[in-house]
């Protein structure tokens, strides 16, 4: 996402919060977990299956990884695995609500500042914390 077309932080964030909720819309069901896996020529030696699905069916199956060369020439790395595992769709819909509700005290009215102008929300650590989340999703620099 370009984010020099988001014109406020809230909108911004409202944006992470929608692709989370996408991108985890029809993807395995959770929760993940990552496996070691043999193969007998080593390309594939950890594996992501979702728990929601009996073992060995297709459905069970998110994502395998390895050390060496696929043949489609990619260098995988088992440490994939065990992201992927982390990052299940279990956490989209807590990631995008706390996305949101960042959003949504944005976009309150100014509460401490005499002048009516800040909120001061910039230098609060959960605040910049969420944005530099925000922006990650949205393939904006932090």
């Amino acid at each position: 996402m370009d984010t020099a077309t988001t014109t406020t932080t809230a909108e911004e964030l409202k944006t992470a919060a929608t692709r989370v909720r996408e991108a985890a819309r029809g993807t395995a069901a959770g929760p993940w977990k990552a496996s070691p896996v043999w193969s007998p020529d080593a390309a594939v030696t950890s594996a992501v299956y979702s728990h929601a699905h009996p073992a060995g069916t297709p459905e069970s199956e998110v994502v395998a990884s390895g050390q060496k060369r696929y043949r489609k020439g990619g260098l995988r790395n088992p440490c994939n695995a065990v992201w992927i595992a982390l990052a299940n769709p279990d956490l989209a819909e807590p990631l995008a609500s706390w996305l949101e509700e960042t959003a949504r005290q944005y976009d309150a009215p100014p509460c401490d500042d005499p002048t009516g102008v800040c909120n001061h929300c910039e230098r609060r650590d959960d605040f910049v914390n969420a944005l530099h989340v925000a922006r990650a999703i949205n393939g904006g620099a932090r």
